[in-house]
């Protein structure tokens, strides 16, 4: 039986964040949640990775995001895509590109047109709901953690 990879959660947002799961039966004790700080410090983290057994998602992002979404979110948003998918699969790890409506779809609480601030705490709550027992759920880390719940769950049923 083929062993199934650790999974590395990338939400590329102006203010993302990365969840990391070593795959064990605990799902809770083998999970990192990270906040996007500077590329040097997510260069450092993936590069210590066991490259070898990992699959990497990441939130793929639409061009057009929003009229409410300030140019420079815009432009953060595409810039930490470009540079986060660019240093996993220099280190030749595959990458599943998964859109937001997709993770998001059953989530409580969203609606079409939300504001950021009410939709970050959303999802946040979301979060907080599946994994209350995790520590360290935040605005930051929370959409990369439930884009790796999509993904771990789509694995599961396939």
């Amino acid at each position: 039986m083929e062993s199934k990879p650790n999974i590395l959660s990338i939400d590329p947002g102006r203010k993302g964040g990365f969840a990391y799961w070593r795959r064990s039966k605990d799902f809770l004790d083998q999970v990192e949640l990270n906040k996007f700080t500077t590329e040097s410090e997510f260069i450092d983290f993936v590069i210590r990775l066991d490259v070898e057994n990992l699959v990497c998602v990441i939130e793929d992002v639409p061009v057009f995001v929003s009229p409410l979404t300030k140019n420079s979110d815009s432009f953060k948003l595409g810039y930490n895509f470009g540079f986060e998918m660019g240093c996993v699969r220099t280190l030749q790890v595959p990458v599943h590109l998964i859109k937001p409506k997709d993770w998001q779809k059953g989530l409580h609480g969203l609606k079409p047109k939300m504001g950021y601030t009410e939709r970050k705490r959303a999802l946040k709550d979301n979060a907080l709901r599946l994994f209350p027992k995790l520590k360290g759920i935040t605005h930051a880390n929370c959409d990369a953690l439930l884009l790796l719940n999509y993904f771990r769950d789509k694995q599961r049923a396939s």
